[in-house]
């Protein structure tokens, strides 16, 4: 079986020969000082970044070829000429207008462009970026042909915002100030939330219209949950950010038919996964089954039929033992009648290549469905 039929069985709901495997996807990636010591301990030569000023800066087909990975990644291209502005100690502003600085691990917001504004028009007058200010297509409609008729793997369009309308609008405004806007200054809040819907839908737009009759998912993300409940009460999803995704996740079905929807989000998140499905979500990302009413088997016994659980091995830092077991158990839990692919609980900080080696190899195997 390949990989693109695998997947495609999976997302139906219905048992290929193995689970799907995935990584280096949205939430999936190796984190930098990961990855240079899976590329070192795999004997690989050094390959240029695929993109810059984040944590996770490098995609590289060579270990994914090692590790089974079903699926490959089509990434929308930085603009050479975007606006980034690069400051003499250290931090830079990217083309948001948001101030970065990398610490450790990390890379953290330093300052945020409308932090302090009190009414719409002051939003409206901020410097929004357009996609082309940020990014290009320029022979990406031919790179994603190719590999769609050249390879057998499941193509998958990749974030190229990597932060949704509740993380973008934090970032703009500050966390806690977004938070408090959203109850006191509604007014200001709904016009960051257009504002971003405009630019998404297109980024998404350009993104499609170049890769859409080749890919089988296309990637969004936005954090709404925390370890013990939302960020945000339903109510007020439901009020500020579920018409937005309605509108940009109908926008991607209707210039990809044929692919299902990836939504990347964090947390505590079970009160919200019937809205998600009904805007139009397929593929529910991290799965973090530690966390508050994210119970591996309520998950499974509630959803199972009508979303695809992508990820939920958290383990990634434990012993070999300890995450070799997990791997099984969410293999056992997830797996029976399709609808899981098996990948890392958000992406690896700081995971040593033995264990990213164990959960491959156990999945690979372990994974393998049994038909009669």
């Amino acid at each position: 079986m390949t990989s693109r039929e695998r997947v495609q069985l999976t997302l139906d709901h219905q048992e290929p020969d193995r689970i799907p495997l995935d990584m280096m996807g949205n939430a999936t990636m190796l984190l930098d000082q990961t990855y240079f010591r899976m590329r070192d301990h795999l004997g690989l030569s050094p390959i240029p970044a695929v993109r810059s000023g984040t944590s996770a800066n490098y995609y590289d087909e060579r270990i994914l070829e090692y590790l089974g990975v079903d699926f490959r990644r089509v990434f929308l291209k930085e603009n050479s000429s975007a606006t980034i502005i690069n400051h003499r100690e250290g931090s830079y502003t990217d083309a948001w207008g948001i101030r970065y600085k990398r610490d450790g691990f990390f890379v953290n917001i330093v300052e945020s462009p409308l932090k302090g504004v009190r009414n719409e028009r002051e939003v409206e007058v901020h410097h929004w970026p357009t996609a082309e200010d940020m990014y290009s297509v320029d022979g990406l409609a031919e790179q994603a042909k190719r590999a769609y008729q050249e390879t057998d793997y499941a193509l998958v369009a990749r974030n190229p915002l990597t932060k949704g309308f509740l993380d973008r609008a934090q970032e703009l405004v500050g966390m806690s100030e977004f938070l408090m806007d959203l109850a006191l200054a509604p007014e200001v809040a709904h016009r960051i939330v257009a504002q971003l819907l405009v630019i998404y839908r297109q980024v998404y737009a350009m993104f499609l219209d170049a890769v859409g009759p080749y890919v089988q998912i296309v990637e969004v993300g936005d954090d709404l949950g925390s370890q013990n409940n939302l960020l945000i009460s339903p109510a007020t999803y439901r009020e500020f950010i579920k018409p937005a995704e309605r509108e940009l996740y109908g926008l991607i079905h209707e210039m990809a038919p044929q692919a299902s929807l990836f939504r990347h989000v964090d947390g505590a998140i079970f009160p919200l996964i019937n809205d998600l499905i009904e805007v139009g979500v397929n593929i529910l990302n991290p799965v973090q089954t530690s966390v508050h009413g994210m119970d591996a088997r309520r998950l499974k016994e509630t959803h199972g039929r009508t979303i695809t659980f992508h990820g939920a091995v958290e383990k990634m830092g434990s012993s070999v033992d300890e995450l070799v077991a997990e791997v099984k158990e969410r293999i056992d839990v997830f797996a029976p009648g399709g609808g899981y692919v098996l990948a890392s609980c958000n992406h690896m900080v700081d995971v040593r290549p033995e264990n990213i080696l164990a959960m491959f190899d156990t999945a690979r195997e372990y994974g393998r469905y049994t038909h009669d």
